[in-house]
């Protein structure tokens, strides 16, 4: 396994401090020794938490006391991913930055969620949409909806609305550093077919023609 993440809550960024401190203009030398990168991350690895190789180049840092240059090799660093991290969440490797004499500072990487056509995420929960035609909106039926575990079959009642929707409890994303998960709703959208047969279209104006009728 790799190392396990620290969640940084804020404050200066530490690549701005990093280059601020190697050129003269700062005075955190802790800062000047971190080191900023990022990850992607599918929805799906979200879900489950993922294990990642982070690639550090060689750099050279130049003293801009002195004029001397250190050469740092390139290397790589294991890290464990926790289920349930946010696009934009920064974590913290200590340790894993750049050395100083004894003193080492450290790895943040930025997490970059990919987005999913599928699925809009609000918070922990994930929002899909189902089409259905006038025929199953009306009268009901079952149709398939998307999980990040796969395709599953959701019952839809009679009379379904454009937006009513369905909630499938714990079928969202799990909360970070929690046993609880979010939710998946289920957005229904009803379509009307674009060429009718003249069956079809008889069919529909007498079913408008009662409509009208019940309501005189």
């Amino acid at each position: 396994g790799g190392f396990k993440m620290n969640f940084n809550g804020g404050g200066a960024d530490p690549f701005e401090s990093m280059f601020s401190d190697f050129f003269g203009g700062g005075q955190n030398r802790a800062a000047s020794r971190d080191i900023q990168t990022s990850v992607q991350l599918t929805l799906h690895e979200v879900a489950k938490g993922a294990a990642r190789t982070v690639s550090i180049p060689e750099m050279i840092t130049q003293d801009p006391r002195t004029g001397r240059k250190t050469t740092h090799k390139s290397r790589e660093v294991s890290v464990d991913l926790p289920a349930g991290v946010e696009d934009g969440q920064r974590m913290r490797v200590a340790g894993e930055g750049m050395r100083a004499g004894k003193q080492a500072g450290s790895l943040y990487i930025t997490v970059e969620v990919v987005a999913d056509p599928r699925f809009k995420r609000v918070g922990n929960d994930l929002v899909t949409t189902v089409e259905l035609s006038i025929v199953d909106a009306a009268l009901g039926g079952v149709a398939s909806a998307p999980t990040l575990d796969g395709e599953v079959e959701v019952k839809v009642r009679g009379a379904t609305q454009f937006g009513d929707q369905l909630r499938m409890r714990g079928r969202g994303l799990p909360e970070l550093n929690s046993s609880r998960k979010g939710d998946l709703f289920v957005q229904f959208r009803v379509t009307v077919p674009k060429n009718l047969t003249p069956r079809q279209r008889e069919l529909l104006e007498e079913f408008n023609a009662e409509e009208l009728a019940r309501e005189t």
